[in-house]
């Protein structure tokens, strides 16, 4: 992914969040900022556990932890960071995790992106504006 790639990226899908997160909470605000930042704080956690897991060469670590974030992110439209799980999921099984290691800075900077647009689109979503989602996230920023 180019710089340029970043800059052209499309907005989130807010039928895919609308259908997976607002409806399954019921369009209860402060469950889906719960949902959101859970989401949020569990995709860094797995980045991190893939990068170290590479260092220790445990690619089941790196398979399973690509697969559960390509699942969740689909559900939050966060469809590049899926796309990249899934090829980082393929590479671990198919190339022994030779090639996985170059695609987490690209999945960091999706997380980077996510941390400030996903908030901001379900914030716009559910009618609410300037609502923090964490406090840990808002000083990420």
């Amino acid at each position: 992914m180019s710089q340029r790639d970043d800059l052209q990226r499309p907005p989130l899908n807010t039928e895919t969040i609308q259908t997976f997160v607002v409806d399954a909470c019921g369009g209860d605000m402060e469950i889906v900022l719960e949902m959101v930042d859970f989401f949020l704080s569990s995709a860094a956690g797995l980045v991190a556990e893939m990068e170290s897991s590479l260092a220790g060469e445990n690619l089941s670590v790196v398979r399973r932890a690509a697969h559960s974030l390509k699942s969740s992110s689909r559900m939050f439209s966060a469809e590049r960071l899926a796309d990249l799980c899934a090829l980082a999921e393929t590479r671990a099984e198919q190339e022994g995790g030779v090639n996985v290691a170059e695609l987490l800075p690209h999945m960091q900077a999706e997380l980077t992106w996510l941390v400030i647009e996903l908030p901001a689109t379900c914030r716009g979503m559910m009618g609410e504006s300037g609502t923090v989602i964490s406090k840990q996230w808002d000083s990420k920023q």
